[in-house]
This record gives C-alpha cells, structure tokens and sequence, in this order.
C-alpha cells in the first residue's frame, strides 16, 4: 500500500468519535482532501491530529463540509475567503493548502476571539508555511470594523465567508446581518451546525444557528438560501446522503439582488 493509498484509512481502526466518517460503512478510500496533500502537508495534518488527541480541543468540521469547501474553492479558484471561528486550525490548514495550489495569496482571513486557540492556529500556519496565504486574527465577528480588517486583508470583499463561530443565537443573527452585506456579489456564505442536533450547541439554549438561520431566512425571502441536514437529530445511523449530523446552511448573495439594494 503506497503512502497516498494508507493516509486517512488508518482512522478507520481508530475508535475515537471525531474520526466518526472513517468509521460508515463503505468509507474506506482516501478523501481528495487527503490524498491531493504533498508529503510533507499531509505529515503536518497527521502532526496536527497527533497533538490535538492528546491535548486538545477537539471540534474540527469533517470531511463532509470540508470535502464540500474543497470543491467550491478549487473548482472556482476562489482567493478570498473569510472564516469566522478558526478553532485550533484543521480547516484553516486545508484551505491554506488549496489557496497555496492556486497560488492564491492573502487568501483567508480568519478570526477568532480566543486567544488561546488564534495562538495555536498561528503556530500551525507557521509550521505548514502558509504565512503568505493565511491571517489569524484575534478579534470579534460581531466588530464591524471586522469586515474593514478583512476587505483590507484579501484586496476586495470576501467571495466565501464560513460561519462557524460561537454557535449561539443571537450572535449567529447579528453575524449574518453583518457579514452577508460584506459578502461579494455573487459570493456565499456557508454556516455550519444548522441541525436540530447541533442547536445543542449553543450555552444559551435559544436554539443556536438552526434557529438564527431559519428567522434570517423568513426575514430576507428574497435571498437565495438552502439547508442541507436540517432535521437531522442525532449522528446515530442510518445516515442520509449528506453525512455530517451537524448540517449546514447556504446564503447565495446574487448580482441581481445587490443591483437591487444598491
């Protein structure tokens, strides 16, 4: 078995629940989010995982959205993207990958509020050199002045902007005001966790972004928007053709509708 063929398969005997998608049943082939990784790329990730099964935190998006981030970027070539909540980096290092394949400099702008976990995220970019890709920023996704930082950063507005943040309501709906009117013409804007199982998420308990997702949605009827996993419950199988329980949700910012509010 060649080093490309072996990667990922080695989590399907790993019993841990983050690597949950090695585990379905038919899952035992090399993810191109994987196998398009260089040697020394893919001994990082392998470091990266190392590390944070010892320590922590745990809480990466898996292949399935990740998978679904890789087309879009790379099948578009998209150079400007926004993340907001980086956490201890698993996304941030593959889309740093995919934007150093284009050659896509200044790239990703992604912000997190907690210093601990930018300080992490940081070290990795630095250890994958992707410095001249990737912008760790401590700072809130609630500050306008965020948006500024951003535009400023990538030489334009963001053509993707990934929510995955705090997870709780109130501030997933005031994200989404903000950060949809940064958003390019033609751009999206992808938000993770907006199943009934991921509402769980939020420590408020106000239903998380399942629910700021479906009243900005009734709010903006005119805006194209689309859920995937949305009723999903649990990650107990049997599983639908979208395998994260988690969902995710579609905000598609048209020209048409910016002419419009313009």
């Amino acid at each position: 078995m060649t080093s490309e063929e072996s990667r990922s398969r080695v989590w399907k005997d790993n019993s841990h629940p983050r690597y949950w998608w090695h585990h379905l049943p038919g899952i035992d082939y090399v993810p191109p989010i994987y196998s398009e990784l260089s040697e020394a790329e893919w001994v990082t990730l392998r470091e990266w995982y190392d590390e944070t099964d010892r320590s922590g935190p745990i809480g990466e998006c898996a292949v399935p959205l990740i998978s679904f981030l890789h087309g879009l970027v790379m099948g578009n070539r998209i150079g400007r993207i926004v993340q907001l909540g980086t956490c201890a980096g698993y996304s941030t290092l593959l889309l740093g990958w995919m934007l150093r394949r284009m050659n896509a400099r200044n790239g990703l702008f992604s912000l997190d509020h907690d210093p601990a976990m930018c300080e992490m995220s940081r070290r990795w970019i630095v250890r994958a050199d992707l410095e001249d890709f990737v912008e760790i920023v401590e700072r809130s996704s609630l500050d306008a002045g965020s948006t500024t930082a951003a535009r400023n950063y990538l030489g334009g507005e963001p053509e993707l902007i990934i929510l995955d943040s705090s997870h709780e309501y109130q501030s997933t709906l005031a994200e989404l005001d903000l950060w949809y009117a940064a958003l390019a013409p033609g751009g999206l804007l992808v938000l993770h966790d907006v199943s009934r199982f991921a509402a769980e998420f939020d420590v408020t308990r106000e239903g998380g972004v399942r629910r700021a997702f479906a009243e900005w949605r009734k709010m903006h009827p005119d805006v194209e928007t689309f859920s995937l996993n949305g009723e999903a419950r649990s990650m107990d199988l049997p599983r639908p053709l979208y395998k994260d329980a988690c969902g995710v949700g579609l905000i598609h910012k048209s020209q048409l509708q910016s002419d419009t509010d313009a």
